[in-house]
């Protein structure tokens, strides 16, 4: 906030300038003197001095020593006419870019403050720990403050790369070398930089249907051609894909717990991708993010375990395991595709943000990061098992669906159903849901909702059911 007299001495300098650029002080004329001035406009001298220095400075008045300060006599004849905005923001985007700007991003606009119960896909703000992320944050500060004035590694953080390498081979079985490890804002970040460099516009991609919004996004931004493929409690139909578009370049696909419905591919169906990415010279983005989270049976290995032939590129993020907003993630690359994602990542936006990254680290050195993911793991499950026991006996309207991983569900509606009255109903009573509709490229197959329980407390899980049929009862009366 400016002070009181840098705000007299602003409104004395937009005062002359206006009157400069309209013509009523015409080019040549002599200012007042400065003292003459301050006495009418009942302000210091100086703040009239400081006015005239600044109107000096940007070239609207000069000072003739012994004579005074006159108005510059090299100034257009009249002000210049003001922008007209355009009619409608629309008007103002190129073609690509309204392209681009119509692209989903996300199921529903999300507010977080009407509340986070069953939000889906994200982690719970009450489990985050932020004392320990504190001390690691104040430890790096110092001996970072050197390099502020350069830019981050492009690559990222060469220490965060090794401490990244032995987390995926000690919780995921994947031996990656940090030098083919890409630090980038969030998985988001990885799956759009791949696709800018390893597609061109037009390209067929196959995606997970219903599958991972964002991630779709991310390949109709870089030009490609979106092909649906079904996916079901076995995730993605490789046979499908194959059927549809024998020729793709790329295939975005989650093989340890697909988007939404938390299919996990079987052995049969990941070799059969890897043969056909083989055959067809595509490449596979494997995104594992949120893998830690595994409710029956053992955590799945990364496709990219099996990969001999460098057609994966394994995208992960610390974004369901710690927080979203710290925007933190990373791919492995194969290494002749590295140099490539560097200088991508150069020009997006010169690196992933320093003390983010460094602060993970420290987080990641202490042996932190192991400890909490079991920590929240075990309180998450005990809130999923709260949410479905509650939601058993109180919700007759939907039928939740076998959600072996992840940080979400899906709750079947009957046939017939309106799903979007359902979901507006539920919002209206502060329950976070999203219409299972947004989550198809082609058309939907089933109706529904998509939702969370790592942010519904197991306090909060018998009321939660009842608000929940409550909304149901007055979306199915219309």
């Amino acid at each position: 906030m400016l002070a009181p007299d840098q705000t007299r001495q602003f409104s004395v300098f937009e005062r002359l300038r206006q009157g400069i650029l309209t013509g009523s002080l015409p080019s040549g004329a002599r200012l007042p003197p400065t003292r003459a001035l301050a006495g009418e406009l009942g302000v210091a001298r100086q703040t009239v001095v400081l006015a005239y220095e600044r109107l000096a400075a940007e070239g609207y008045v000069r000072a003739r020593t012994g004579s005074g300060t006159y108005v510059a006599p090299d100034l257009p004849d009249a002000a210049p006419s003001p922008a007209i905005p355009p009619k409608a923001a629309a008007s103002a985007l190129s073609t690509r870019g309204a392209r681009l700007a119509a692209i989903p991003a996300s199921a529903t606009a999300r507010d977080h403050r009407d509340g986070m119960l069953l939000a889906g896909g994200v982690p719970a703000p009450d489990l985050f720990p932020a004392q320990a992320w504190a001390r690691c944050a104040s430890r790096v500060l110092k001996p970072l403050a050197g390099e502020l004035s350069s830019y981050p590694p492009p690559q990222g953080l060469h220490d965060l790369r090794e401490h990244i390498a032995a987390h995926l081979a000690a919780t995921r079985g994947l031996v990656a070398d940090p030098g083919c490890i890409v630090v980038t804002s969030g998985t988001q970040q990885a799956l759009r930089t791949a696709a800018e460099l390893l597609m061109d516009p037009g390209d067929a991609a196959w995606v997970e249907d219903p599958g991972y919004i964002a991630g779709r996004g991310a390949l109709l931004a870089a030009g490609a051609e979106v092909v649906p493929v079904p996916s079901d409690t076995e995730g993605l139909n490789v046979a499908a894909g194959i059927a549809a578009a024998p020729h793709a370049r790329l295939v975005l696909v989650a093989p340890s717990h697909a988007t939404p419905l938390g299919g996990a591919l079987p052995i049969g169906r990941r070799l059969a991708l890897l043969d056909w990415a083989g055959r067809a010279n595509a490449w596979i983005l494997e995104d594992d993010c949120d893998s830690e989270f595994r409710w029956e049976g053992r955590p799945l290995p990364p496709l990219a375990t099996l990969d001999k032939a460098g057609r994966v590129i394994y995208c992960g993020t610390f974004s369901k395991t710690l927080a979203p907003a710290l925007r933190l993630g990373f791919a492995v690359v194969p290494a002749p595709l590295v140099p490539a994602f560097v200088r991508l990542r150069t020009l997006m936006d010169r690196g992933t943000d320093a003390f983010g990254q460094a602060t993970l680290a420290e987080f990641m050195r202490q042996g932190l990061l192991a400890p909490h993911i079991r920590r929240v793991r075990t309180e998450y499950a005990r809130r999923r098992s709260a949410l479905l026991a509650a939601m058993e006996r109180h919700v007759q309207r939907i039928t939740p669906l076998p959600a072996p991983g992840g940080l979400h569900m899906v709750a079947r509606l009957p046939d017939g159903a309106d799903e979007a009255a359902a979901v507006t109903a539920c919002r209206s009573r502060g329950l976070s849901v999203s219409p299972l509709r947004a989550y198809y490229a082609g058309p939907a197959r089933m109706a529904g909702m998509v939702m969370g329980f790592a942010c519904t407390p197991e306090a909060l899980a018998t009321d939660t059911a009842k608000r929940l049929e409550a909304a149901l009862r007055v979306a199915e009366k219309g």
